[in-house]
């Protein structure tokens, strides 16, 4: 039979486990830190890790309007300035289930852009 105080830390415990699962899921914006961090897709599924974020002078809309996150798999994703993103350091990413993930997933994501490791 269990005890009342059994069943107590048993609760805290999960309470803990849920706090810091949540804490592993961090909101940022598309130009924020983003380097040795993956980001979580509208999907819920986890990039490659991002290894540079280029602010886009030169960009049609204008300078300090774009970036360009860079991911360690080559691909490129371009987005507009203050879109909502949700990061994941990469030593955490084999704690993130894939539910949690997926009720963090951002609405909105940026466009793919030519690779870099093709270039």
């Amino acid at each position: 039979m269990h005890s009342v105080a059994n069943t107590d830390a048993r609760r805290r415990w999960r309470e803990q486990q849920l706090a810091q699962q949540r804490r592993r899921l961090h909101p940022d914006v598309a130009q924020g830190d983003l380097e040795g961090f993956a980001l979580v897709r509208p999907d819920g599924s986890l990039t490659a890790e991002v290894v540079h974020v280029q602010w886009m002078d030169n960009h049609p809309a204008g300078p300090d309007t774009h970036v360009t996150v860079s991911f360690a798999d080559g691909s490129n994703v371009e987005f507009a300035f203050d879109v909502p993103v949700v990061k994941v350091r990469a030593a955490d990413l084999h704690t993130v289930s894939p539910d949690d993930a997926r009720q963090a997933a951002p609405s909105g994501w940026g466009a793919d852009s030519e690779r870099w490791d093709k270039a």
